[in-house]
């Protein structure tokens, strides 16, 4: 062989042991990949798809029925209050009382109050006398205009502890006095020529509901 041609074989056996040591070490490569890195999944298809993907379905519960709402009840008649015509009163009636209360009797001139009297409210069956009390309301008027009969019955009421309440009737200041021991509450006031005075009970009236009542008489022929 020429020398040439040794040298390249010289070349060609050193090659060969390296050539097979990378295809080895590729080889362990490749199986170490294989066995850390797992198997991809299928790439799912990415085209669109014309079908629409429909949420589990859902019994719907019944909806509640709808509650109605309450008509508004009729409202009873608004009830004037110092309701007052020229300058001389007339007998007067009650308006504001409880219902079903209707003018029961006259009352009598009391003793030494000649130009005092009234009438007396309360419900159907009610005995009068007496004319105060439970389940009545005795309106008191004394013409001229004259305090004397709401004074003396003031005096009556502090005789059994009664006590003032400051109230107001169709502006004017005044009081009602009620008596605790027997349920008895008055109010009185003037209108125009006339002294009002009205008694009634605890028992059927609130010291408003009394101040209401006499807030609402008015003229009975005027």
């Amino acid at each position: 062989m020429t020398r040439l041609t040794l040298a390249m074989r010289d070349i060609g056996a050193s090659l060969i042991p390296r050539a097979v040591r990378l295809a080895i070490l590729g080889a362990g490569v490749v199986a170490a990949c294989s066995t850390t890195i797992p198997p991809s999944a299928p790439a799912s298809d990415s085209t669109p798809s014309n079908s629409v993907s429909t949420l589990p379905s859902t019994t719907l519960t019944a909806l509640p029925t709808s509650t109605a709402v309450p008509t508004a009840m009729a409202l009873p008649t608004l009830i004037s209050r110092c309701v007052r015509q020229g300058s001389a009163a007339f007998p007067g009636v009650v308006e504001a009382r409880p219902d079903g209360w209707f003018g029961q009797s006259e009352i009598a001139t009391p003793p030494d109050f000649p130009t005092t009297g009234g009438q007396v409210y309360g419900p159907h069956g009610v005995e009068v006398p007496p004319r105060e009390g439970p389940s009545r309301l005795a309106l008191y008027e004394t013409f001229p205009a004259n305090d004397a009969y709401f004074t003396s019955r003031i005096e009556q009421s502090r005789k059994r502890n009664g006590k003032p309440i400051a109230v107001t009737v169709c502006g004017e200041a005044t009081k009602v006095w009620l008596t605790e021991s027997t349920g008895e509450v008055i109010v009185g006031w003037t209108d125009r020529d006339k002294s009002d005075v009205l008694v009634a009970n605890t028992a059927d009236f609130t010291v408003q509901e009394l101040v209401d009542s006499a807030e609402s008489v008015y003229d009975c022929c005027g």
